[in-house]
């Protein structure tokens, strides 16, 4: 009788310690923004988020069991998108990648709200646009606030860039051939979430 106890109370403990054990963890990013955004987690294949929609990643990590402590594992990602920068407080900047930390057996969920607006250029032409400056304009300053260069045919660039009502976008494009044209006016104000969308086609 009693070895029958110690089977069933020693099969019970091992159903026990196999029930908490725990490998892998899950990592479901959802895009709160009206544009697309990107991601890519060290490891792991690069992934577009659309607008309102999720992706979602497993990531592999050591088995944890009972009484043997956490398993961790830390990760770099590179999140970026077309309304949405990573900001960090500390150093009042925007990052195109971070660290996070991931626990066996656990889902972490990371919500992507708009806080930049954004310049996209589509080049619908021939030619390789080799340059476009983003200038931003006010009542005071005229300041270049950023470059995109070498957008081949079919392919697109866009730029995160800071909203607000007090100053407007124009976009210089210059093409390979020596080409210069203007986008944008007074009215390219953009507030958070918006986009100045640029399809270049040759005239």
């Amino acid at each position: 009788m009693k070895n029958r106890i110690w089977i069933i109370l020693s099969f019970a403990i091992i159903l026990l310690m196999l029930s908490a054990c725990e490998s892998g963890a899950k990592l479901k990013v959802y895009n709160r923004c009206s544009y697309p955004a990107y991601i890519k987690v060290e490891g792991q294949e690069f992934k577009t988020i659309g607008a309102d929609e999720e992706v979602e990643y497993n990531i592999d990590t050591k088995t944890q069991y009972i009484f043997a402590g956490d398993v961790k594992k830390k990760l770099l990602i590179w999140l970026k998108g077309e309304t949405y920068s990573i900001h960090d407080k500390d150093l009042n900047a925007y990052l195109d990648s971070t660290w996070i930390e991931v626990q066996a057996g656990e889902i972490y969920k990371i919500f992507l709200l708009p806080n930049r607006a954004s310049v996209k250029i589509v080049n619908a032409s021939e030619q390789t646009i080799s340059r476009a400056e983003i200038w931003q304009h006010s009542d005071l300053t005229h300041l270049k606030v950023g470059v995109l260069t070498n957008i081949m045919p079919g392919e697109n660039e866009f730029l995160c860039v800071e909203y607000g009502t007090d100053y407007y976008y124009q976009v210089e494009i210059y093409l390979s051939d020596g080409t210069h044209q203007t986008f944008g006016s007074y009215n390219t104000i953009l507030d958070k979430d918006e986009q100045f969308l640029i399809t270049y086609r040759s005239e």
